[in-house]
């Protein structure tokens, strides 16, 4: 077991994967997936093109499918969200929901869902997997819903690139600083 130091420098230690070493694994279940991505990144790649911001996105669409091409599984999360029955409650009582934050303004299933894919993340990482989630997926969901017939209510929550790290990953620029990044509150008496 790893003691709070130990554990926080491990934490800082993972890093997002975006290159993978070729390792097997059927080529033929990922190949349309990432596919399907890389063509809706083009699409939208010669659309912005055409406009003014054409050079700025230039080669930013790229990230949305290359991570997926030389992953060698692709993990697409999913969440659905349940009937607001606190709401439901209320409303049979004669309230106004809307007057009351309940689990729909909670999106409780979306918070479980992202706490599962980052706990994913970090074992991959003890694994010594490289991982990396992604929103760019997130273009083609139409096409990757059918292809993996993700149906009402379940909704795709981008996807997550796994393999075995090309070259281990360099820190990058920086992460940011704890005090541009959190705001401590505190009450009239100073305690936190």
């Amino acid at each position: 077991m790893m003691e709070g130091p130990a554990h926080l420098e491990w934490l800082r230690s993972r890093r997002s994967v975006r290159s993978f070493a070729p390792r097997p694994l059927g080529r033929d279940l990922l190949e349309p997936l990432a596919e399907a991505v890389r063509r809706r990144a083009g699409e939208m790649k010669a659309i912005i093109a055409r406009g003014p911001h054409g050079p700025e996105f230039a080669s930013y669409g790229d990230f949305f499918w290359e991570p997926l091409e030389a992953a060698a599984a692709i993990i697409v999360p999913q969440f659905r969200e349940y009937p607001d029955q606190i709401a439901q409650l209320i409303e049979s009582g004669g309230g106004d929901p809307a007057g009351w934050n309940t689990a729909a303004s909670m999106r409780a299933e979306l918070c479980s869902t992202s706490g599962a894919v980052m706990t994913l993340l970090l074992q991959a990482h003890a694994e010594g997997l490289g991982a990396c989630w992604m929103a760019g997926p997130m273009v083609a969901r139409r096409e990757i819903s059918a292809l993996l017939d993700i149906r009402e209510p379940w909704q795709m929550l981008g996807a997550v690139a796994l393999g075995w790290p090309a070259a281990p990953p360099a820190a990058g620029p920086g992460r940011k600083a704890m005090d541009r990044v959190m705001v401590w509150f505190e009450d009239e008496t100073g305690n936190e």
